[in-house]
């Protein structure tokens, strides 16, 4: 099992934000495409618990049936909302526990993941658990296999939960961070104006495209990983040109 520590976040950190986030996911049982309304990893485990329409869960069988969670990890907020910028692939074995345990964790998930989907538990959705066998991540870096292991050890980007507000914020034409920080790759600005694609604990993306009307992504890390939000706007900031242009302080406390 690799080590999850370092300034970028590692292959299964972006599977764990993805689930946390989970915009769009769905769950294949044989023939049966399932609509996923939450998706949770438990911390420590290969486990996923999922909810799914209370109609969709006759198709689980007692002992639980072959499995294929798909989920896609769309950028909220901003201009780029609604893009595809990676999917999530688990195959495992899906189980349906009995009513009142289903009550029970879905009792424990709400104080971690506070979701209105929760209150439909027991009534018109049901709560199952994906145990996890195989994981595929695809996105820019290609198409990587993550360890079931290496999930149970790690956890979804700290910002995961708030980079929706950040995007839309900093991308905000009234705002002119994201330009100062694409003056970092782009000798002068392209026409159509960048847009930042993904915020978390080590850094930023960077969308623009040039005179040739080609996309390009920029990774562009912190000096320093993130743990708090007075930390990441700090850092952000400072790829906008730091102590220069202290007027724009205000426009990073969204």
């Amino acid at each position: 099992m690799q080590s999850l520590v370092g300034p970028v976040p590692e292959p299964a950190e972006r599977v764990g934000s993805a689930l946390r986030r989970c915009a769009q996911s769905t769950l294949a049982v044989g023939d049966s495409p399932i609509p996923v309304n939450l998706a949770h990893h438990a911390g420590g485990t290969t486990d996923l618990w999922l909810t799914i329409p209370m109609a969709d869960s006759a198709t689980i069988t007692a002992g639980g049936v072959a499995a294929r969670l798909e989920v896609l990890d769309v950028i909220r907020g901003g201009a780029a909302q609604g893009r595809c910028r990676r999917v999530v692939v688990v195959e495992g074995r899906v189980e349906l526990p009995g009513d009142h345990a289903q009550r029970h964790v879905a009792t424990h998930i709400a104080v971690e993941l506070p979701d209105s989907a929760l209150l439909g538990v027991g009534q018109d959705l049901a709560l199952v658990r994906l145990r996890a066998t195989r994981i595929v991540l695809t996105d820019h870096d290609g198409v990587t296999d993550i360890a079931p292991d290496d999930l149970a050890t790690s956890g979804p980007d700290p910002f995961s939960d708030i980079e929706e507000h950040w995007l839309g914020h900093l991308n905000d034409p009234r705002c002119r961070i994201v330009s100062r920080i694409a003056m970092r790759v782009c000798r002068c600005l392209p026409a159509q104006r960048p847009l930042l694609v993904g915020i978390d604990r080590a850094g930023v993306d960077l969308e623009f495209t040039d005179r040739d009307d080609t996309i390009h992504r920029q990774r562009l890390p912190f000096a320093e990983a993130c743990t708090e939000v007075g930390e990441l706007g700090t850092q952000i900031r400072m790829l906008a040109g730091g102590a220069r242009y202290p007027l724009d302080r205000a426009a990073l406390r969204p």
